[in-house]
């Protein structure tokens, strides 16, 4: 029995940045990790007990993510089906067991990008201009009107792209292409990245800037990351988020925003619910993972 369980994919680096916080600071847990490493693992619904390695864990709060870095390494069906098979087991034991605490347990909505940014903009969160289409003509025909604008795919993973270089290479069958996309108004840096962690007003914020000069900084080997005091952030930013985060019943995400060019304003791109954190983590003294462990062990 143990107090927090790890879980995750070994290769991954935010995994090991809150298992290292975990034993630097002493807390009671264990990890399952897979990856090299192939751990036994049996759920016995009969009497509903789970037994990692032999042993059985009864842990009151689990961290999991889901493996997502193997499934980079190697792409094929076997590594995906392997990865997706651990995360369905151990999310589908948490689900089943209320009592014990984990991330995003009540969240709604989480993994849809176009509705999580309407409801920023129903909350009162500034946001770019914003399309979903793929009527390329129509876009091409509206150009200088809009703007400079960027393109990125609806169900994320995608980089940022200039619209232009877009519209120039991707494929039309009467004007159209065969999938919407955002589109939205080109905002300017500095990019901050904001990770909330907890609930209402113990919420703990973590700012970031991000410096780069890459459209997508994700693309950008050279950027930069910078931990801010959150005094200097954008004040109706953080609250926003805040209120946003309750109304998606969130207690764990990290939220993007842009300066707006006209404005000089924080303006919110989107949230993502499980997001990667070990780079953000180590300049800013492992104060991610601080916050994920004092959440989870209910001592912060």
């Amino acid at each position: 029995m143990s107090v927090l369980l790890i879980a995750g994919g070994e290769s991954d680096p935010n995994v090991a940045s809150v298992l290292g916080r975990m034993r630097w600071r002493g807390i009671d847990g264990r990890e399952l990790l897979v990856g090299v490493a192939n751990p036994g693992l049996t759920w016995d619904f009969q009497s509903d007990s789970l037994r990692v390695d032999g042993e059985e864990v009864r842990p009151a709060a689990v961290f999991l993510r889901y493996d997502v870095f193997s499934t980079l390494a190697d792409e094929r069906p076997p590594v995906t089906f392997r990865a997706q098979a651990w995360f369905t087991t151990l999310h589908g034991w948490i689900q089943a067991h209320p009592g014990v605490r984990a991330l995003n347990r009540h969240a709604t909505g989480g993994a849809n990008k176009p509705h999580i940014l309407h409801t920023a903009k129903r909350i009162g969160l500034r946001i770019p201009f914003t399309l979903i289409t793929n009527e390329l003509d129509a876009l091409e025909a509206d150009a200088s009107r809009l703007g400079p604008m960027i393109a990125k795919p609806v169900p994320g993973g995608g980089f940022a792209q200039d619209v232009g270089e877009l519209l120039a290479k991707t494929p039309r069958r009467e004007g159209r292409s065969a999938a919407p996309a955002f589109v939205q108004r080109r905002m300017e840096a500095p990019e901050v990245r904001i990770y909330g962690v907890g609930r209402e007003s113990a919420r703990r914020f973590i700012p970031f800037r991000v410096e780069s000069d890459a459209l997508d900084y994700r693309a950008d080997a050279e950027s930069r990351v910078v931990h801010l005091p959150l005094d200097t952030v954008d004040a109706e930013a953080v609250e926003g988020l805040g209120r946003l985060m309750d109304t998606l019943e969130m207690d764990y995400g990290a939220a993007d925003f842009k300066t707006c060019p006209e404005t000089g304003r924080l303006v919110f791109l989107e949230i993502n619910s499980g997001p990667m954190f070990s780079a953000f983590d180590e300049v800013s003294g492992w104060a991610v993972s601080d916050a994920i462990l004092d959440y989870l062990t209910g001592s912060g």
